[in-house]
């Protein structure tokens, strides 16, 4: 009884020894791919081992990708946080993960190796490799000691309980369905005296954090995976109290995504059972670094976010863009390093922007008003932009920032933002009869107007409000709509309606404005999902009210309360100005030059084709005729045969069988030229033979019987019943007869190539 119940009960331990997952792997262990058992840590959190994914085929067959990886045990869809051999993967073949003889950790098959830890191992019969339940997967000698680690060399995860320090990097995979090492790094970077988190787009800078103008998230983010047990961390991350029990820091990660995002996931159990995204960078287009270039702003509320700043022009003429790349801008006109006499002869001025998050200032100083701030930004060679009362860290002090580079990184519509003063040529932004100063980042050109005393009355339905830089369009309907974007050289702009039913309904008129009377149309009700795209007609002769009104238009004068162009001069809308008329009409006269030539042109060519229409059709009247006279030639041609040639005294079934067409002498003159000696072809016993062309071009041999011929009408009448009736292959084809008076004519299909004598006797 003893014994058995001590078989018994080595035999339970045996059977849940084999039946549990195992968490660790000893020297000659191996997980292979056709092996179910795969590792798994003790808590059942993670689990280790092979998984495919398809490579693309032809359609017929589909060949996998093998990698070694780590994922969480129990989550569906499946979630890899760790792959090994990610840059090389097991194709058609069988390999296996193992502790190797030299003690390293290997993914190879029978013929070569996929991923090693690459260690200087001196033994491997005392190493032991184990999953953690922090999903750590760890080399570990007799003295469990760290040999090495996974959290020390991860992929594309960052998980509780990892270290973020300057030599840890995650790689984006390449993309969602392929672990090979993508595009994307993210990193801790030194900058100065200071780190800093960026991500890479291959080695250019795609994003930082750059603390000075971000939220603090990403630090209380790192701070709670770092230190899994930090639940305060957590409850300032959510802004609410989470209860120990409830919380699995194990189900938490940063990912860097393969498009680009540095990523903050968790995983909800309380009603969807699925991975949320808590927080991501770069959160827009316009986060990702310099995205509109230098001297630019970016706005992530419009559908085209970027602009040049007011005193600036696109970098590139026409279209700024290279790919979706905005190109930035350069200053209109060249402004060396200012000194303060240059503010007092009023040559440069400040414009004031709000709400505007930069990139990181060149320098930084306490200051005590912001006119000290503004003077030593006007004393520094160069200095484009300061910004006063801006400290990032405390605001209980005044601190002046100043950006002497060419400015990047500028967006708009910040929360979080700052007030920011650019430097500028006063005369690039100032507002003026023809044309209204800047609103925010928005330039207003001529004639748009937002306000009585600048731009054309006509043009008065934007608004600008100063507090915020922003402008609005009202419409017909009397509301007021937010522009996103003025487009000068196009003579169009664009409103945002926040209201995208409205591209269902085109035909309602609530936005339409009045085309009759007003100088905006709407020529895209759905430029975008939310966004309505105007054009504004050519401007007209300025308004005024007095004679003297006109000083700044030049050569016009103020009459009926319009600037006309005065003797000479001709308004110009392009241009907003008043052209001389000889300099005009050389223009003038030199287009229409060239367009009198193209009419003459056209006038000759139409001609020509007129001519030849009219030659064709009385050519083809006269082939049309002929063709009729032919025709009727030809008609009861067998009774022909019959009267002319006495073919009544053949044979009733001989008659029948002869069908040789009749034709006029008057066709067959024609045809030859009258017998022309050019024509002719031979003589023979016979007569002489020509060649004729009938209309359509259609080639014949005419034998003429000659007037001292001995052939009489008995012999011709035989020639003719004899070649009608023996038609063959091999035989020259007899097409046709005539006979007028003594004139007895055979015509016979055309030979190009000669008679078979000229062959034989040559």
């Amino acid at each position: 009884m003893k014994t058995f119940l001590l078989f018994s009960l080595l035999f339970w331990l045996l059977y849940f020894k084999l039946c549990s997952a195992r968490d660790t792997l000893i020297f000659g262990q191996n997980i292979s791919q056709d092996n179910s058992e795969n590792l798994v840590s003790i808590g059942k959190k993670f689990q280790l081992g092979f998984f495919s994914l398809p490579i693309e085929s032809d359609g017929s067959t589909t060949t996998l990708k093998k990698y070694l990886g780590i994922w969480y045990n129990s989550l569906e869809p499946q979630t890899v946080v760790w792959v090994a051999n990610r840059n090389k993967p097991i194709v058609d073949s069988n390999g296996v993960f193992q502790i190797s003889q030299d003690g390293n950790l290997v993914v190879a098959d029978a013929s070569q190796s996929y991923w090693s830890t690459e260690l200087k191992v001196s033994s491997s019969r005392n190493c032991v490799v184990k999953l953690l339940d922090s999903g750590n997967l760890v080399l570990m000698d007799d003295d469990h000691r760290y040999l090495w680690q996974s959290f020390q060399h991860p992929t594309d995860t960052f998980l509780p309980g990892m270290k973020m320090d300057i030599n840890l990097t995650l790689s984006s995979w390449k993309n969602e369905h392929d672990p090979e090492s993508g595009s994307f790094i993210f990193k801790q970077a030194q900058r100065g005296d200071y780190s800093d988190f960026i991500i890479n787009n291959r080695s250019q800078l795609y994003w930082s954090f750059d603390g000075h103008n971000s939220d603090k998230m990403l630090h209380i983010i790192l701070s709670l995976l770092e230190d899994a047990t930090s639940y305060s961390s957590y409850n300032r991350l959510f802004n609410k109290t989470i209860k120990q029990e409830t919380f699995n820091y194990n189900k938490s990660r940063l990912l860097m995504n393969s498009s680009g995002e540095i990523q903050f996931w968790k995983w909800d159990e309380s009603i969807q059972f699925q991975w949320v995204k808590v927080w991501c960078r770069p959160s827009d287009k316009c986060d990702i670094n310099n995205y509109c270039g230098n001297f630019s702003s970016c706005n992530k509320n419009n559908w085209k976010p970027c602009k040049c700043l007011p005193g600036f022009r696109p970098r590139l003429s026409g279209h700024n863009y290279v790919g979706e790349r905005f190109q930035g801008c350069v200053r209109k006109s060249s402004t060396p390093c200012v000194s303060a006499s240059a503010t007092t002869n009023n040559n440069m001025t400040f414009f004031n922007l709000t709400k505007i998050k930069a990139g990181k200032p060149d320098i930084g100083f306490l200051s005590e008003t912001e006119g000290s701030c503004q003077s030593q930004c006007l004393n520094m060679c160069p200095c484009n932009a300061y910004s006063y009362n801006s400290s990032y860290y405390d605001r209980s002090y005044s601190i002046c920032w100043i950006w002497t580079r060419q400015l990047p990184m500028l967006q708009e519509e910040q929360d979080d933002g700052q007030d920011f003063s650019v430097l500028v040529k006063r005369s690039d932004i100032e507002s003026t009869a023809k044309s209204c100063g800047p609103c925010g980042t928005y330039i207003i050109p001529y004639p748009l107007s937002t306000g009585p005393t600048c731009g054309d009355p006509m043009y008065n339905k934007f608004n600008c409000n100063s507090l915020t830089g922003q402008v609005s369009f009202m419409m017909q309907d009397g509301k007021s709509y937010r522009v996103t974007s003025i487009e000068e050289v196009d003579r169009k702009f664009y409103i945002k309606t926040n209201d995208s039913d409205r591209c269902d309904d085109s035909s309602s008129n609530s936005y339409q404005d009045d085309k009759t009377s007003s100088p905006f149309i709407v020529t895209n009700w759905c430029s975008t999902q939310d966004e309505i795209e105007l054009n504004w007609t050519p401007a007209p002769e300025p308004l005024c009210d007095k004679y003297f009104g006109c000083k700044n238009w030049s050569h016009s004068t103020c009459i009926a309360n319009r600037c006309h162009c005065d003797s000479k001069y001709s308004w110009n809308a392009s241009s907003l100005s008043c052209i001389q008329e000889s300099s005009r009409n050389h223009s003038t006269n030199r287009s229409r030059m060239i367009l009198g030539i193209i009419c003459i042109a056209i006038i000759i060519l139409t001609c020509i084709g007129v001519l030849a229409y009219v030659r064709r059709n009385k050519i083809a009247n006269r082939l049309d005729k002929v063709s009729v006279r032919i025709q009727e030639s030809l008609y009861d041609s067998e009774k022909h045969v019959k009267d002319l040639i006495g073919l009544g005294s053949l044979e009733e079934n001989e008659g029948e069988s002869i069908e040789v067409p009749y034709y006029t002498f008057r066709s067959i003159r024609a045809a030859t030229n009258n017998f022309s000696d050019s024509n002719k072809l031979g003589q023979g016993g016979y007569g002489p033979v020509y060649k004729g062309r009938f209309p359509g071009g259609q080639d014949i041999a005419i034998k003429r019987l000659s007037s001292v011929s001995t052939q009489g009408l008995q012999e011709f009448k035989n020639e003719v019943v004899l070649i009608a009736k023996l038609q063959h292959r091999n035989l020259v084809r007899l097409r046709g007869y005539c006979i007028k008076g003594d004139e007895k004519i055979l015509l016979y299909e055309y030979m190009s190539n000669k008679s078979l004598d000229s062959f034989i006797f040559g």
